[in-house]
């Protein structure tokens, strides 16, 4: 048996790599990209007014001097300056005019009316200086600037750099052929009616959910039983897949049939038990480029081998860097009195700062062990006790 570590840095040198696709920008929310982002132009592409207000040269500027002006400029359109202008109305997003490098904002100016045909404006500042309320062409990226690397994960903000920059589409990773099966005699349908020694089917659903995570949803979700002839089938035909996941028949019971089948379809064992809790009984090994994981049976055992070790294969698969857990002070305290790292559920509290509370539950088994939880602490295997105030590291679930 070996520990959580250990079974997380053979499920991560034992990922494949996805390959690269090409993806719509409209349709590359959530996914990873797979090429290097250089910027087009410089950005700002022009020196650009970030205030309603006047330009004009900083350049002999005086309050006491009054300023004619004719001219507005609005976001969106250019003019070139005319002899002898002395100021322009500007607005915020406008380019401002070669030979102008100040804008005084309008809260700053004094309107006194017109004269000679040209309206008249007076300023009341004392800070101001070149470039002065003007993002400066360049500032913010120089053309053939690298700006995303490999492995960024395409969210709100990256997608809109992105549609900035004249994305249209982007190369990201290939997301993997999932196949799910859940195993068991006494697992029936969410929509059966259970006899007294049957459960509902939960764990497909959570995997599934889990999946979405990342955007994935799997080929199909099978319902195997504890018939070997229908498991064996359906483990050979989920090995067509890139990832095959299974829940339950991974422990010591005679019905606990999967990692012999897997065996005999030629899946490689990489590790069988791992010194966790709850999990303890997951199994994980490939065969060729598939890998296969085996979840133990009990819901929150799912929830937790998923979270941290399906989640870590995902991760790698598709090019996103390991996960650097959260630390966080816990509040309260846990005793525990055996040698296993130990995963549970947490929720936020505040009090001055955030702390993070124990979720009750009891055992694996507990089909409300995750509810109302905001993701998973972490107690050691060296860890024995822990207390108020512990830095506690902690996976959140979102």
């Amino acid at each position: 048996m070996i520990s959580v570590q250990e079974a997380l840095k053979l499920v991560e040198s034992s990922a494949s790599e996805s390959s690269p696709e090409n993806t719509d920008l409209e349709n590359s929310l959530g996914k990873v990209l797979r090429e290097k982002i250089y910027a087009d132009r410089d950005y700002p592409p022009f020196h650009r007014a970030t205030m309603d207000g006047f330009a004009l040269k900083s350049e002999g500027f005086s309050e006491d001097r009054i300023y004619s002006y004719t001219r507005e400029l609005h976001a969106g359109e250019s003019f070139q300056l005319e002899s002898g202008e002395e100021a322009i109305r500007i607005m915020t997003g406008a380019p401002v005019p070669e030979g102008f490098d100040l804008v005084i904002k309008i809260e700053d100016s004094e309107d006194l009316g017109i004269s000679n045909g040209k309206k008249q404006v007076r300023f009341r500042t004392e800070k101001f200086g070149s470039f002065s309320n003007i993002a400066i062409q360049g500032e913010d990226l120089k053309r053939n600037q690298e700006i995303l690397n490999e492995g960024t994960l395409i969210t709100a903000s990256v997608l809109s750099l992105l549609s900035s920059l004249g994305k249209y589409s982007v190369q990201t990773s290939k997301l993997p052929r999932v196949r799910v099966i859940s195993t068991g005699n006494e697992i029936v349908g969410p929509g059966e009616i259970p006899k007294p020694w049957q459960i509902r089917d939960s764990n497909s659903y959570s995997i599934r959910s889990l999946l979405k995570k990342y955007g994935i949803v799997p080929l199909s979700v099978t319902r195997a039983g504890d018939d070997p002839i229908i498991l064996e089938k359906a483990v050979l035909e989920g090995l067509d897949s890139d990832l095959l996941i299974l829940s339950g028949g991974v422990s010591m019971g005679n019905l606990d049939l999967v990692p012999k089948i897997l065996d005999t379809s030629g899946v490689k064992e990489i590790f069988h038990k791992v010194r966790i809790k709850p999990g303890k009984p997951i199994w994980f090994g490939k065969k060729n480029e598939q890998a296969v994981f085996g979840l133990p049976g009990n819901p929150f055992s799912v929830q937790v081998c998923f979270r941290i070790f399906v989640e870590a294969y995902l991760r790698k698969f598709l090019g996103l860097s390991s996960e650097k857990p959260i630390l966080l002070p816990f509040a309260g305290e846990r005793k525990k009195k055996n040698k296993l790292t130990e995963f549970f559920p947490v929720s936020y509290e505040t009090k001055v700062q955030t702390f993070l509370s124990e979720k009750k539950f009891n055992g694996s088994g507990d089909i409300r062990a995750g509810i109302f939880s905001d993701g998973l602490g972490v107690q050691f295997s060296e860890t024995e006790n822990l207390k108020e105030g512990d830095l506690l590291e902690f996976h959140p679930w979102t």
